[in-house]
């Protein structure tokens, strides 16, 4: 796809983002199977042994708990901050161009609202939106007991000049965290509230995990021929560990679902609380994606979650003005895309990997060549220097011509 008609969907439609795990690379690791495998394990339930259950389920949460929930803590950064910095940095960079854009395209009749739908129950996003000091909507209202509340993301934000009294709305980023967040937490009135201090919801669950024997837990790993992990795999080595007291197990599992996030599992709610925020969130990304002249963008994602998979196709289905743009980590990610997607009946959904990319980008066989060099992967970082950090600055230059014309 020639990046000039990316511009063009850019400067006339309403902007939605979808973003998945693979952007928070390096830092963090993506989910891999962990939904398969979880859900797989529950639909075999009744019909294997209590035990073996028990074991690949904690094994399989720990996994999820060390690689995904545990990193986020502040003294972890300290313990890889080269690849910290990386995607810190990449987000930030990200946002800031995304900001740019949106203040300077030419279509004054648009909102300047971003929606920015995620699965991330990380803080890389709300850090960066921070750091950069960039307009945002998490859906707390409050100072000292932040509430959660989605009437929050009906909100535009202006500002006034102070000499002349003129109006100008500014971009902000309605950020939406269709999993849950690890910030977040119930209240005894079951509503949501604002964790400050991140290591009350984490610190717990990592003191249960330690007190239990790691003998105890199997790997999630591929095996020594690199071969796949199947659930048969993985209870086949469960069976070897005999488990005395799988008490300990369920006092951590009890511990660990504290956590106000969908487990990566169809089946995926323990609280009433969270699952009403889920589908209300599912509703809000369903009803931008029935406006018309719609643009969703989604990157480090591969569509293994079935709702937003089945929400995002019958979409397509049903708006055929409706662009959606996916940014595929490499060709072997844009084949699993595919598959998971299944069809759609309209021509608007455009898997984009970094070959396609390059092949369909308009270059001549120099410039591919020095793309080539640089693109190996649309990680945040590539993404961000190859698309959007190019779109600003064609952006820029249509509004300076457009004012120089006026």
């Amino acid at each position: 796809m020639k990046i000039d008609i990316l511009k063009g969907y850019i400067q006339s439609s309403n902007i939605n983002f979808l973003i998945g795990s693979g952007l928070s690379r390096p830092y963090l690791r993506t989910l891999g199977d962990i939904e398969k495998l979880l859900t797989e394990l529950d639909s075999k339930k009744a019909e294997i042994d209590k035990e073996d259950y028990e074991i690949v389920k904690v094994s399989l949460y720990r996994s999820y708990f060390d690689n995904i929930i545990y990193p986020n803590i502040n003294s972890e950064f300290e313990n890889n901050q080269a690849d910290f910095d990386i995607t810190i940095n990449s987000y930030k960079e990200l946002l800031l161009r995304i900001n740019d854009i949106i203040l300077h395209r030419h279509n004054t009749l648009l909102t300047r609202q971003i929606n920015v739908f995620t699965t991330n129950i990380d803080l890389f996003l709300e850090k960066s939106l921070e750091e950069t000091k960039l307009e945002f909507n998490d859906g707390f209202t409050g100072r000292l007991k932040p509430v959660y509340d989605l009437s929050n993301f009906q909100k535009s934000y202006s500002k006034t000049s102070l000499h002349y009294n003129n109006i100008s709305e500014i971009p902000v980023f309605n950020l939406l965290k269709l999993h849950g967040s690890i910030n977040w937490y119930k209240g005894e009135d079951n509503i949501i509230y604002h964790q400050r201090i991140l290591e009350r919801n984490i610190l717990p669950i990592k003191k249960m995990l330690d007190e239990i024997n790691r003998e105890l837990f199997i790997s999630t790993d591929k095996g020594k021929k690199d071969e796949e992990v199947t659930i048969e795999i993985l209870l086949e080595r469960a069976h070897k560990i005999e488990l005395k007291d799988y008490q300990i197990f369920e006092n951590f599992t009890k511990q660990y679902e504290k956590l106000i996030i969908v487990n990566p599992t169809k089946a995926k709610f323990k609280e009433t609380v969270l699952e009403e925020q889920y589908y209300e969130m599912m509703r809000i990304y369903a009803n931008s994606l029935e406006k018309v002249n719609t643009l969703l963008l989604c990157m480090g994602l591969s569509f293994a979650d079935e709702h937003i998979k089945n929400i995002t196709i019958r979409a397509a289905n049903s708006n055929p003005t409706l662009q959606i743009i996916v940014f595929a980590y490499d060709d072997i990610a844009k084949n699993e895309i595919k598959e998971n997607l299944g069809d759609w009946k309209n021509e608007n959904i455009l898997i984009i990997s970094p070959a396609t990319f390059i092949n369909n980008c308009g270059l001549d066989d120099k410039e591919k060549e020095a793309l080539k060099k640089r693109l190996k992967h649309f990680n945040c970082s590539a993404i961000n220097a190859e698309i959007f950090s190019v779109l600003a600055k064609m952006v820029h230059t249509a509004s300076k011509s457009l004012h120089n014309d006026v």
